[in-house]
């Protein structure tokens, strides 16, 4: 987004016009542009005397995602008329801290669907992907509980996994919650982690690595799966000659 600043000044050169807008406005001068918008001499009718300069000085400058987020947030909250404000965090890079007395119940939502759906709206509407980092936004510190949440799901879901010998699927995530079960498994050597789908449906599947000598004799409900799916093969196999002879 491309902001525009403009201030009319009185000022006797453009030189001292973008000197005083750049004190003003503490940016550098080869930001800003200068003209004259009017002119006339001091004194006696106008007859003598110096020139006196009315000239407008413009600077366009490009807000940082994060200082466009945080006008995006602050703005749906006083439209949605929540309790709540929004600030850039000191502590944590692109990420936007929201406070006050709605800004757990209703920002955050249950399980943090509101304030994913957030997330997701902001980033969808003001990032550029191929320049920017994604904009994170936290809510009464929710992040960091969320994180000890997601570090337990994950090894008690791998547990699951590697006990019952198939994959699991985990709910529909946000991206960095995704990275917090891929990291949280990264170093075990019994299970492996992929990520399926599309946003904001993509999701974790949690997979246990296959070790033939240690593999437990399979089950009646896997010897069932296995004999569908090769009966389900034969036939698709027998259809594909039919319609060959044909």
């Amino acid at each position: 987004m491309i902001q525009e600043r403009k201030i009319t000044l009185e000022a006797a050169s453009i030189d001292e016009a973008l000197i005083e807008a750049s004190r003003q406005w503490k940016l550098p001068i080869e930001e800003l542009k200068a003209e004259v918008v009017s002119s006339e001499r001091e004194g006696l009718f106008g007859l003598f005397g110096a020139k006196k300069l009315m000239i407008e000085v413009t600077a366009s400058t490009r807000q940082d995602l994060t200082s466009r987020g945080l006008d995006f947030v602050n703005n749906i909250l006083k439209l949605m008329d929540f309790e709540a404000e929004a600030e850039i965090s000191e502590t944590e890079r692109n990420t936007i801290e929201i406070a006050g007395n709605d800004a757990l119940d209703y920002v955050v939502g249950r399980y943090g669907d509101a304030l994913r759906g957030m997330e997701y709206i902001v980033n969808l509407a003001l990032r550029d992907p191929k320049n920017e980092p994604r904009l994170k936004i936290d809510s009464c510190g929710y992040r960091a509980r969320r994180t000890k949440s997601l570090e337990r799901l994950a090894e008690a879901t791998a547990r699951q996994a590697v006990k019952f010998g198939r994959p699991i699927r985990l709910d529909p995530m946000a991206s960095w919650e995704r990275w917090v079960i891929h990291t949280t498994l990264k170093d075990r050597d019994d299970v492996t982690t992929e990520s399926i789908g599309e946003p904001p449906m993509r999701k974790v599947v949690i997979m246990p690595k296959y070790d033939p000598e240690n593999m437990p004799a399979p089950g009646p409900a896997t010897m069932r799966i296995r004999a569908q799916r090769e009966l389900s093969r034969q036939n698709n196999n027998l259809n594909s000659q039919r319609r060959f002879r044909r």
